[in-house]
């Protein structure tokens, strides 16, 4: 089904992204989405565009590879050439193949204007030489592109001052913290959703569980662990030093000598001797929604955005409620920079192209286009804002089909029919007011501690499951495991993240 394919690809490109706007009002959004959205004025468009141009640009594909993508880029060039006079080229590469396919193609000088980048490559590709400095680009021929984005966002991508990135439009939030429960059980014994506001609150409603239904785990753990989800602080990409509250004052913190995340690993074990968490929750990598399906357990964290249960209860074939266990939905720049598009630094026609990813930003038709492919061929509409399948044809036979992390601006895309409706104006709004980390549009860069950062890994590798899933009592390891920390380097990893911290706050006036 197609939502389980975006589920499963998001979940995918979520385990990738752990290196690392809101957008305009509904109404400025709304008034940029349809196909007349131009790049630029029709005079500064005859000089640009006389000449004929195809653009190449490369995008990742999760599975099989779409047997009518030919279809799909040649109404896709049917509008871009009325539009800039060019056309377009996808080239699909395997996700699995993509890092070095593209490490290839930029290195070597091969046909290539745009393509996706994630978070984890972002700063080194700026680096190398890669992508394109698109600042001016963006003011002559991005105005529409531009309108999409509140500036705080769009600006989250600037390296040294210039932007190489254009985030993909999408919720730019850590999502909002909290559990997912089997709605049957809620309802059998009368739990107050309403009343779950902390994590403490938690405790009798696992006991009840616990004691009354015998082969039911109250809490699942495994591919994650409750603080994957759970966070109070902003990471800056590694934890090595992050913001508690998303702000204090911008003064970076060892999370791991912090009283919060020791009274977190005090709870979780807890939870643990209590039998309310799986016992194989170190070493499992079975995720929740699958526990979940096989009845094994009560519930689970969830860092739940727009859609979330909703994909929640598909995937596990379960109806789930949702209680939030902090208050606020915060944006991060790793939550903004998880997937970028830029402009090759192979291309030869850097104009051109920014025309293009305008209008992949700007144009619903494209949009569309690029996320369910050829209305009636590979999707019908079912309302002015949602589609489904053709009748015979499902997310396995289907000749196209596209995820939402990948295609520019999915906003102006069509809902799957299951999804709620107003999906994408959800996203709008929660980006809207979300509450901005103080350092949103701060990225470490690490080269000069790289090998404290390798070493640093290790040792959170060899502590962090154990203890943050309660498995592992922080009476006997915490203290160890900062003792390796401090051995390991992570006092002058953080010492040079908060003199960058300080430059950059320096230099934005923060």
């Amino acid at each position: 089904m197609k939502s389980n394919l975006k589920l499963t690809a998001l979940s995918l490109v979520a385990v990738m992204l752990t290196g690392t706007m809101t957008a305009c009002s509904s109404s400025e959004n709304e008034g940029s989405t349809s196909s007349s959205a131009t790049p630029a004025s029709s005079a500064s468009l005859s000089s640009a565009t006389k000449d004929p141009f195809e653009i190449t640009l490369a995008m990742p594909i999760l599975g099989a590879m779409p047997k009518d993508i030919q279809a799909v880029q040649d109404e896709i060039s049917k509008i871009t050439k009325a539009k800039i006079n060019a056309t377009v080229k996808i080239l699909p590469i395997s996700i699995g193949a993509w890092q070095q396919q593209m490490n290839l193609m930029t290195s070597s000088g091969e046909k290539l204007d745009m393509y996706l980048q994630f978070g984890q490559s972002y700063a080194s590709d700026v680096a190398a030489g890669k992508v394109v400095a698109m600042d001016g680009l963006l003011d002559k021929y991005g105005q529409d592109l531009k309108k999409q984005f509140d500036v705080d966002y769009l600006k989250s991508a600037l390296v040294n001052g210039k932007t190489y990135g254009i985030p993909v439009l999408k919720d730019f939030t850590t999502g909002q913290a909290g559990i997912v429960m089997r709605k049957d059980l809620v309802d059998k014994y009368k739990i107050d959703v309403a009343s779950i506001k902390k994590i403490d609150d938690l405790d009798q409603v696992f006991k009840t569980i616990k004691d009354n239904e015998p082969g039911i785990t109250p809490l699942g753990a495994g591919q994650s662990v409750p603080s994957d989800q759970y966070v109070w602080y902003d990471r800056l990409g590694d934890r090595f030093g992050v913001l508690t509250g998303f702000d204090n004052g911008l003064k970076l913190v060892n999370l791991y000598e912090s009283k919060e995340y020791e009274d977190y690993l005090k709870k979780v074990n807890t939870w643990f001797k209590s039998g309310y968490i799986s016992k194989d929750a170190a070493t499992s990598k079975i995720s929740g929604s699958e526990l979940m399906k096989a009845n094994k357990i009560f519930a689970y964290f969830l860092a739940n955005k727009p859609g979330g249960v909703e994909g929640e209860n598909r995937l596990s074939s379960t109806e789930l409620v949702f209680a939030p266990v902090l208050p606020n939905v915060f944006s991060t720049t790793s939550d903004v920079l998880q997937a970028m598009w830029s402009i090759s630094n192979n291309s030869t026609n850097a104009e051109r192209t920014m025309m293009f990813m305008n209008l992949m930003y700007a144009d619903k038709d494209i949009a569309n286009l690029l996320m369910w492919g050829i209305e009636g061929k590979h999707y019908v509409k079912t309302s002015e804002t949602s589609a489904d399948f053709p009748t015979g044809i499902d997310g396995k036979t289907v000749g196209y089909t596209n995820q939402a992390w990948l295609i520019g601006n999915p906003t102006l895309t069509y809902t799957f029919g299951t999804e709620p409706k107003d999906k994408w104006k959800v996203t709008l709004d929660v980006n809207k007011n979300a509450v901005k980390s103080k350092a949103l549009g701060f990225s470490f860069n690490a080269e000069a501690v790289k090998n404290e950062i390798t070493a640093l890994n290790n040792v959170t590798e060899q502590y962090k499951k154990g203890l943050e899933s309660g498995t592992i009592d922080p009476a006997d390891k915490l203290q160890e495991f900062r003792t390796k920390l401090k051995a390991a380097g992570i006092d002058k990893v953080i010492a040079e993240k908060q003199k960058q911290l300080d430059a950059w706050a320096a230099a934005n006036k923060k």
